[in-house]
């Protein structure tokens, strides 16, 4: 993960050295700094900013499916639930019965509370 930032470092140093030689020009539209130039530093900087975010976005992607790739070996079962409030009223629902049954309770004590709280309003 570290060549993204080497070649994206590396493109900036190229772009800092461009502007200090007076190959290019910074200027700010509203906060953005806009860059522009002619020579070869100011371009190999330019592409080798591009090329740093491409690489990247590889390197993410490829990351992503080998977690994928991991997790799928591991056989890993997670449970899940969630409560839906329709006003006072609690819909809870579960990947099995015992996580249904605690989304159940916690929704339950959530329109408790909330009734509660209208009513000391």
């Amino acid at each position: 993960m570290l060549l993204p930032i080497g070649v994206f470092l590396g493109g900036v140093a190229l772009l800092v050295v461009a502007v200090a030689t007076g190959e290019a020009d910074v200027s700010l539209v509203l906060i953005f700094p806009v860059f522009s130039g002619s020579s070869a530093a100011f371009l190999i900087g330019v592409l080798l900013i591009f090329l740093s975010f491409i690489l990247g976005f590889v390197m993410l992607a490829r990351g992503a499916t080998d977690i994928a790739q991991t997790q799928q070996t591991a056989e890993r079962r997670t449970e899940f639930g969630g409560v839906v409030l329709i006003g006072p009223i609690p819909i809870a629902f579960g990947s099995n019965k015992k996580v249904a049954l605690i989304m159940l309770v916690i929704g339950v004590a959530a329109a408790l509370l909330m009734v509660g709280l209208l009513l000391a309003l």
